[in-house]
């Protein structure tokens, strides 16, 4: 902290005194007095000043929410977009209700006073002595109207969520940040008729497969009886959560749908198996629609429904199609390799017939969670494309079930920011991420990332599904990750929280060594420290709560 001398009416806040109070309006929300009370604990926490929460103005004030003296338009409660602006010496930080004006004081607080919510457990805030006021008018929207960082932190903490501008969450979750987006169920089919509950009863309403009705694939869709139960059962769901914007109706993760004669015609007369998906979709929405107006049922578009009806049938208007990337490369752009050309395509056809596309991308390998995944350029170039295809919302899947993974404290919060405005420069998002997360270890954990970058090439590709033989690694990477994070540990403080974080990022050069080289692995240690860091702060190495004994059993150490 340092001490000046200056006109304190200038200021929003000198030497730990302020003359501002915070103003919100007498009708104000739920999140614009959170917003406003943690616009106090901030200033406060970085200054110690004390500026009070009040609903009359009076000398100079910071107003948290729409107010007439501005002259302009009161935006609509769910408007998203935020400004933030100075008017004779006022701040005035004002959007829609729900959560625009929320997102006004986080912005204000991150663009113009320095402060960044890195994780749950990590938020920067400086020590400011002094804080002029300057000439301010600032507005922004958001790139998407649905965003969910789909990774295990973000899920698990509403506040981070909305200090980063993200709105989406998985389920309603109850707090002071206001009620966030939610999108019920996934592979919905089995928990809409569920085959203990049906299959002995009505085996005609699951898939035929090669003559026989099974219990583990997908529904029949052509059965009349099914659809009028799984619409019963979803409104029931729909009357117990109410509070979803859109309920799924989709297939289960798998590729075995109904091969029986009426279902075979309707694939035939709506130009293939997503044609059929969604004449069955598009008719349970127009029955949920009578009672629920005001909702939208959600479907894949995954795996043998990626692919847009060829024939003469598009969804209803309160259809959402969750398009799935799961085949792509990660490596690069969709746009710019030859092996995304036909999701290209698919986005294309589908662009076509519907405006109610969501997009569900990837950001991990999900059989070895700590394999080095660098897709940083990529995730920017994507949204971008996303936002000039004019879909509704991403969702970002990541580690989701692990505590932590290869680089996903960065990840999780760069996928925040890029989500609001894909713009961004991902480099130099991720260089200030690693400066202030990783102390004096930053500059060899900033050239890591920079090597891990350096291995993506035109001819490397790879999928969510890479292991440690994948041609993105080489001996080369391993030894050069390896003496790079022996400098990094070497300068943070043994046991420290600089040193857990540093320690998160040489596991993945050691399961690396470990997925790639059994012998050299257990000779030089490799395996050792990245048993011994997992035990100490345990996570899971891949989908379904894999642990990290099993995946060293199944890469043959004993």
């Amino acid at each position: 902290m340092f001490v000046v001398t200056v006109k304190a009416n200038d200021y929003l806040f000198v030497n730990g005194r302020s003359l501002y109070s915070i103003v919100l309006p007498p009708d104000a929300t739920e999140t614009e007095k959170t917003a406003a009370s943690e616009l106090q604990a901030v200033i406060k926490r970085m200054s110690g000043a004390d500026v009070p929460i009040t609903t009359t103005p009076a000398g100079k004030n910071i107003f948290v929410g729409w107010n007439s003296r501005l002259g302009v338009a009161k935006p609509d409660a769910a408007d998203e977009s935020y400004t933030y602006k100075t008017v004779d010496g006022n701040l005035y930080i004002y959007g829609g209700s729900q959560r625009g004006t929320m997102y006004g004081v986080y912005a204000f607080l991150e663009r113009e006073m320095g402060v960044r919510w890195y994780t749950s457990s990590y938020t920067k805030i400086p020590s400011v002595s002094v804080f002029r006021l300057d000439s301010l008018n600032h507005t922004e929207s958001p790139a998407f109207r649905q965003r969910l960082d789909f990774c295990y932190d973000a899920l698990r903490h509403n506040e981070w969520v909305a200090r980063n501008l993200l709105n989406s969450q998985d389920g309603i979750q109850k707090s002071n940040y206001g009620k966030m987006q939610a999108y019920w169920g996934t592979h919905s089919f089995r928990r809409l008729i569920p085959p203990s509950d049906y299959f002995h009863q009505h085996p005609e309403f699951f898939s035929q497969i090669k003559g026989r009705r099974v219990d583990n694939a997908q529904l029949c869709l052509s059965n009349e009886d099914m659809r009028r139960e799984l619409v019963k059962n979803l409104k029931g769901v729909m009357t117990r959560m109410p509070d979803y914007w859109c309920y799924d109706v989709s297939q289960n993760d798998n590729m075995s749908p109904c091969e029986c004669a009426d279902c075979q015609r309707l694939v035939k007369k709506y130009g293939g198996q997503s044609g059929i998906m969604i004449w069955f979709v598009n008719q349970v929405a127009r029955e949920i629609k009578r009672t629920f107006p005001d909702k939208y049922i959600g479907t894949f578009a995954y795996h043998y429904t990626r692919q847009a009806p060829k024939s003469n049938i598009k969804p209803d208007d309160n259809v959402v199609v969750r398009l799935c990337n799961i085949e792509c490369c990660m490596a690069h752009p969709l746009e710019q390799c030859k092996l995304n050309r036909s999701f290209l395509k698919d986005m294309d056809d589908w662009k076509k017939i519907t405006q109610n596309i969501y997009v569900w991308d990837y950001t991990t390998g999900f059989h070895h969670y700590l394999l080095p995944f660098p897709n940083f350029e990529t995730m920017a170039s994507n949204y971008r494309y996303f936002k000039r295809s004019n879909v509704m919302g991403v969702l970002e899947e990541g580690a989701y079930d692990a505590p932590w993974n290869e680089f996903s404290e960065l990840k999780q919060w760069l996928i925040a920011k890029l989500l609001w405005n894909p713009d961004l420069n991902v480099d130099s998002l991720a260089t200030v991420f690693i400066n202030d997360y990783y102390g004096a270890a930053a500059p060899y954990v900033k050239q890591y990332y920079d090597l891990c970058n350096a291995q993506i090439t035109n001819n490397t590709h790879f999928t969510i599904h890479v292991d440690g033989k994948s041609d993105l690694y080489s001996d080369r990477f391993v030894k050069e990750g390896m003496a790079l994070m022996s400098k990094a540990l070497a300068v943070v403080e043994k046991n420290g929280e600089e040193y857990l974080r540093v320690r998160r990022i040489a596991a993945q050069v050691y399961y690396l060594k470990a997925c790639r080289n059994k012998v050299k692995s257990l000779a030089d240690d490799a395996c050792r420290q990245l048993t011994d860091i997992i035990a100490n702060d345990p996570t899971i190495v891949a989908e379904r709560g894999r642990k990290l004994e099993k995946m060293l059993k199944v890469l043959g150490y004993e």
